[in-house]
């Protein structure tokens, strides 16, 4: 019997471009199908000697954004706001490894024997941090291998849209949802996954 598919909404936060230079700062994850159903973490910085670079301070006000206890203060410095964003990992992260294990293990718990694949918006930003990641503290690739869906690509198809037709606001207007974008990596996976859900069923209910 056919492994069936399991789809799972991705969102990463990070301090910089791509990883290695720069660390990831936190993943939420949760199922498409019942965006409740999900699971988030915090992870404390990575720093590999001779490759990492001082955070972006544009990179980490968008993360800032997404924690509710934090405040990006107008009267300190940009420099100053990016140590104290830095300062909430070192304190609250996991490590790294230990954080990739249980997203591991919550993935396995959902999928069993089934297969696990990732949607994300753009997903070749999140698998790029998801996949670098995994490679270099667990030594293999993740769980759901290569396999990703994107957001854009499918709705370029559904809809008959070229790629100047698509983006988060297009989505919202045909798919609207209750879910805000927070950059709370959580909060975003689920406003995707339950964009995503939708206009899967859109497409279903056509006949497509």
């Amino acid at each position: 019997m056919a492994k069936k598919v399991i789809t799972f909404s991705i969102d990463v936060e990070a301090a910089g471009p791509i990883p290695g230079p720069w660390w990831m700062c936190s993943i939420g994850i949760c199922r498409t199908e019942d965006v409740q159903i999900g699971m988030a973490i915090e992870l404390k910085p990575l720093v590999i000697p001779g490759l990492s670079q001082i955070d972006d301070p544009g990179a980490m006000r968008v993360v800032a954004a997404g924690l509710r206890d934090f405040t990006w203060e107008s009267s300190q410095s940009d420099a100053e706001n990016t140590r104290r964003v830095r300062a909430h990992f070192e304190e609250r992260g996991r490590d790294p490894k230990e954080g990739l294990l249980a997203v591991e293990a919550w993935i396995t718990e959902q999928c069993g024997q089934d297969r696990p694949v990732l949607v994300g918006s753009p997903v070749t930003y999140d698998f790029l941090w998801i996949y670098w990641y995994w490679w270099h503290f667990l030594k293999r690739m993740p769980i759901f291998g290569f396999s990703g869906l994107d957001l854009r690509s499918y709705f370029m198809g559904s809809h008959g849209v070229d790629f100047q037709g698509t983006g988060k606001e297009r989505y919202l207007k045909h798919y609207p949802n209750s879910y805000a974008h927070t950059h709370d990596p959580l909060d975003d996976a689920r406003q995707q996954g339950q964009i995503w859900q939708d206009m899967v069923r859109a497409r279903q209910s056509r006949g497509g």
